[in-house]
């Protein structure tokens, strides 16, 4: 009998141990960043803006406290006002246990952005590093992620999603992205937090800067309109006749005047004998 208490004894404080155990993983699962997500839009010129919203842990968890001081706003501007070429446009974050910080930004060139996570370890690790150069007369945009060092915990079930467009006149000619809107240049991609810090993908497309066929042909539209009214104009200067000035003889008779030859001095006159 007393064996049996025991073993009922030490069965219900395993469950509780158990449960207590789950519940500590939970909480270490909670102070990790919760979701990445970026919205990017490149132009020809590689110049672009990016929003940024960042879903952080629980503020329950006594974690959240250290990057509660990476997320103040002062922070944050204070850092975006040391760096060159990029700009922080807005920045909010808001209230409750999961709060969510959106950035938006601006970046005069890829190069500019890419130097400015090489500054910030935690930012490096999702922003990347970018590359640029050309092949076969074709841009190629390079993005290493995972080049940094995270601030806080990168689990395998939260996600970091990464959504680029390419603004015209750009064309995307290749990607590795699994999902590819060409019609509208745009491509997506999606992978575990954790999975970025162990693999460090890489995001490649290939674009060109296609004719500008439209702006050609409204062009030339142009000049033949312009082409087609100097002709017309020339043409009405060379057919029409010029009017002639008429003389008060023409006005008397009607008839133009018919013109009188200069007369030629004769000689002197002799004087005559006196009368």
């Amino acid at each position: 009998m007393r064996s049996s208490a025991l073993f009922q004894v030490m069965t219900i404080t395993l469950r509780r141990a158990a449960i207590i155990l789950l519940a500590l993983m939970c909480a270490m699962l909670t102070s990790c960043l919760e979701l990445y997500d970026e919205e990017m839009i490149i132009h020809a010129d590689l110049s672009g803006s990016a929003k940024v919203t960042v879903k952080l842990p629980d503020t329950l968890v006594t974690k959240f406290d250290s990057v509660r001081e990476e997320f103040a706003e002062g922070k944050i501007r204070e850092r975006f006002s040391s760096l060159n070429g990029v700009k922080l446009n807005s920045y909010s974050i808001t209230e409750g246990r999961f709060p969510v910080a959106t950035f938006e930004v601006s970046f005069s060139s890829l190069q500019k952005l890419s130097a400015a996570a090489e500054g910030n370890a935690p930012a490096a690790l999702l922003i990347g590093v970018f590359n640029i150069k050309k092949e076969n007369g074709n841009m190629v945009v390079e993005r290493k992620l995972g080049e940094g060092q995270p601030s806080m915990s990168l689990p395998l079930d939260k996600y970091a999603v990464y959504k680029m467009h390419f603004n015209t006149p750009v064309e995307v000619v290749s990607t590795n992205s699994e999902f590819f809107d060409k019609s509208n240049s745009d491509v997506r991609y999606r992978w575990p937090l954790a999975t970025i810090q162990s693999q460090r993908p890489l995001i490649s497309n290939r674009f060109v800067k296609p004719m500008p066929w439209m702006e050609i042909a409204i062009g030339f539209l142009i000049l033949c309109v312009i082409a087609r009214i100097a002709m017309g104009v020339f043409s009405k200067r060379k057919t029409k006749t010029p009017v002639q000035a008429t003389t008060p003889a023409e006005t008397a008779t009607g008839a133009p005047a018919s013109p009188q030859a200069p007369q030629r001095p004769g000689p002197p006159r002799r004087p005559g004998p006196p009368q």
